[in-house]
C-alpha cells in the first residue's frame, strides 16, 4: 500500500487529480530530529506550490508505532507542529487557541491544511488507510483551495454523499472552521467533537478532549 494507492480509492475527486511536489520520508520514530533535516525540501515546496500549480506534498512516516492508537497520532501531531515552529518562525501555536480565531500555519508565506491518514482509522473513517500501518500526512497548501473554488464548491455536496454512501461520512462543520488547530486530528466515533492535539501529554485523546474548555464544540 502506497499513498498512491489510498488515493486511488479515496471518494474525493480532488485527490485523484492532485499534483503533488516531492515527498519526505521519517524513517524512524525521532520525528523532530528527521524532520528538521528536510527543512530545505519543505520550504522550497511551499516557496514554489503557488506558481507551479502544486496541490500537496506528502510526509511519510514509516514507524508504525506512530499512528497505531488515535493518542499517538494526536501526539504526533503535536510534535510535527512544534518541530515546524523550531524550523519557521512563521509557524506559531497559541497558547489559548479559540475555534472563532483563524489560525492556519504558515511557510514561506503559503498557508497550508494538514490531513492525516492513520492506521488508527477504522474502514468508516474518510482517513482510513486500508490496512498500511503507516502515517501519511498530506500538506496542502490554501493556494490549491484558490486555484480550485469555483469546482469544489459546486462538488461540494455530492463529495459529502458519495462519502456517506459508502459508510464513511465526515461532520463538514468541523472541517469547514476558521481555526485549523481544531481539526487537525480527525475524531473517530463524535465528528463533531475536536481533539486538542496542543494539550501536551499523560492523558488520552478523550481525556484531552474532556479537560478542553472547548469540549464537544459543534463547529
Amino acid at each position: 500500500m502506497s499513498f498512491e494507492e489510498i488515493t486511488e480509492r479515496t471518494y474525493c475527486p480532488f485527490a485523484k487529480q492532485s499534483k503533488m511536489g516531492p515527498g519526505v520520508t521519517i524513517r524512524t520514530d525521532d520525528v523532530e530530529n528527521e524532520l528538521t533535516q528536510h527543512r530545505d525540501i519543505i520550504a522550497d515546496f511551499f516557496r514554489t506550490a503557488a506558481e507551479r500549480s502544486l496541490d500537496g506534498m506528502i510526509i511519510t512516516f514509516e514507524d508504525t508505532t506512530l499512528g497505531s492508537t488515535l493518542d499517538a497520532l494526536t501526539d504526533l501531531t503535536r510534535r510535527f507542529y512544534i518541530t515546524l515552529t523550531r524550523m519557521f518562525s512563521s509557524v506559531y501555536i497559541p497558547e489559548d487557541p479559540r475555534p472563532d480565531e483563524r489560525w492556519y500555519a504558515m511557510i514561506e508565506g503559503e498557508l497550508f491544511f494538514l490531513v492525516s491518514f492513520a492506521p488508527c482509522y477504522p474502514d468508516t473513517s474518510p482517513r482510513y488507510a486500508y490496512g498500511d500501518q503507516r502515517v501519511y500526512f498530506l500538506l496542502q497548501p490554501a493556494s490549491t483551495f484558490d486555484r480550485n473554488a469555483g469546482s469544489i464548491d459546486r462538488k461540494r455536496a455530492g463529495i459529502h454523499r458519495a462519502f456517506a454512501a459508502v459508510g464513511k461520512p465526515y461532520d463538514a462543520r468541523l472541517a469547514n472552521m476558521e481555526n485549523d488547530m481544531f481539526k487537525a486530528v480527525m475524531p473517530i466515533e463524535s465528528l463533531g467533537d475536536h481533539i486538542p492535539w496542543w494539550v501536551p501529554g499523560g492523558s488520552t485523546a478523550k481525556e484531552q478532549q474532556e479537560r478542553s474548555p472547548h469540549s464537544g464544540l459543534q463547529g
